[in-house]
């Protein structure tokens, strides 16, 4: 198992990412993560394994309810993995909860089948 934490990603909710944003605010978003993820990970998981992956987003004001954090599922999904396949990453987790204090951040555990 591997695990990563990433601190200081925008917080993006599904009901947001779904209202209509213009097609250039979802892409500025996009190439954030991107720079922010690569900043705190210099790892891509390659295409010839399979993977469980399970993603535990930790809020310190509102926490979103863990489906509208799919959106930023998505967005590191495609940052960390050279390819997201249904045959390569077999299954995923989400779970969202109160940070208690400390910033937002996102542990995720990668499990190598």
């Amino acid at each position: 198992m591997q695990e990563i934490k990433l601190t200081g990603l925008p917080k993006i909710s599904l009901n947001k990412w779904y209202a209509g944003q213009h097609w250039t605010a979802r892409k500025r978003i996009k190439d954030n993560y991107t720079l922010l993820i690569k900043d705190q990970c210099y790892k891509t998981f390659s295409k010839r394994d399979k993977y469980e992956v399970d993603y535990k987003f930790y809020f310190k004001l509102q926490p979103l309810d863990a489906s509208n954090c799919v959106a930023m599922v998505k967005l590191i999904e495609d940052i960390i993995f050279e390819d997201d396949k249904f045959d390569i990453v077999k299954k995923i987790s989400i779970t969202s909860r109160s940070s208690k204090g400390e910033n937002d951040y996102v542990l995720i555990q990668i499990f190598k089948l």
